[in-house]
């Protein structure tokens, strides 16, 4: 991480936030859509407090009941809050201390800071296609599923894309505005059509700005609307966290190219309320399409 990046964003979490001065930018959103890339730019232009998280409370201590999201997402949701203890549950211990220690610093603090009733909060976030948002954050993740640090010669790409199919959990993306945000914050952004033909929406809920961004969406379109909401000019996106960048770019593209997915997992990702809130039938068209000449699906099954 660039130097300037790690100690404004220390600074912004530890400092800025407490100082009150200026409303508190939330670069909030789940996993593999582009929130490094927002965040470090944010802070590369000087804006503080800055923050970025995925979740204010882990999936894992959440119970399906307690979470407001269609009927036919309850059973993935009791799957994906089961799947997220199994995960805990079968880290080292080392592991499991450090993850709580980090919830602890982090998610809940700034929980407890940032959420008060009436506290004005800007809010940033985004969505990615379902599948392609799996597949990235499956990679993301390969140490919670091979028990390991990642090295290409531990597991070959058939390999992978066996435990991606058999073990790896899918439903994150379908879920997340419901058992995250709107859990959190009561913030639906559900409520509110997206004008997917512009990639980009901005609204307010009692104290709290919110804008999502299509990751789809050419960047010259995201720093425009970077710029209106925030109030500011010539905001240019700094890509981070990239994985074509990563260890694992050359398996990760192999993976892309070779896995065959399940006609009923395509059918499951595209047809969600998730996916036809923020994507027409053109763009999934395209998307299935993509995924079809790289990999291919297993028909009827």
């Amino acid at each position: 991480m660039d130097l300037r990046v790690s100690w404004r964003r220390r600074y912004s979490s530890y400092v800025a936030l407490y100082l009150g001065r200026s409303v508190p930018i939330l670069v909030y959103q789940m996993g593999k859509v582009g929130s490094s890339t927002i965040r470090n730019t944010l802070l590369l232009r000087g804006l503080h407090p800055v923050l970025h998280l995925h979740t204010f409370s882990p999936l894992r201590e959440k119970r399906a009941e307690d979470v407001d999201t269609p009927a036919e997402l309850k059973e993935p949701l009791v799957r994906e809050i089961q799947h997220a203890r199994d995960v805990f549950s079968n880290m080292s211990a080392r592991a499991r201390l450090q993850l709580t220690l980090h919830e602890w610093l982090n998610e809940r603090r700034l929980r407890r800071r940032l959420l008060r009733p009436g506290r004005p909060l800007r809010i940033i976030t985004s969505v990615r296609e379902p599948v392609a948002a799996n597949v990235s954050m499956f990679f993301q993740l390969l140490p919670w599923y091979t028990g390991g640090r990642y090295a290409p010669e531990r597991f070959s790409t058939d390999a992978l894309i066996d435990l991606f199919l058999e073990r790896y959990s899918c439903y994150r993306p379908l879920l997340w505005f419901d058992e995250e945000m709107k859990y959190a914050t009561g913030v639906d952004v559900y409520r509110h059509p997206f004008p997917v033909d512009r990639g980009s929406l901005s609204f307010r809920e009692g104290p709290i700005g919110v804008l999502v961004l299509k990751t789809e969406t050419d960047d010259a379109v995201k720093e425009k609307a970077l710029s209106d909401f925030l109030g500011i000019e010539g905001v240019a996106l700094a890509k981070s966290n990239v994985a074509e960048q990563k260890a694992y770019a050359q398996q990760y593209r192999e993976f892309k190219e070779r896995i065959r997915f399940p006609e009923a997992f395509f059918q499951t990702m595209y047809q969600s309320r998730y996916a036809r809130h923020f994507y027409d039938d053109a763009e999934i068209d395209r998307f299935s399409r993509q995924w079809h000449r790289q990999g291919g699906s297993q028909p009827g099954s």
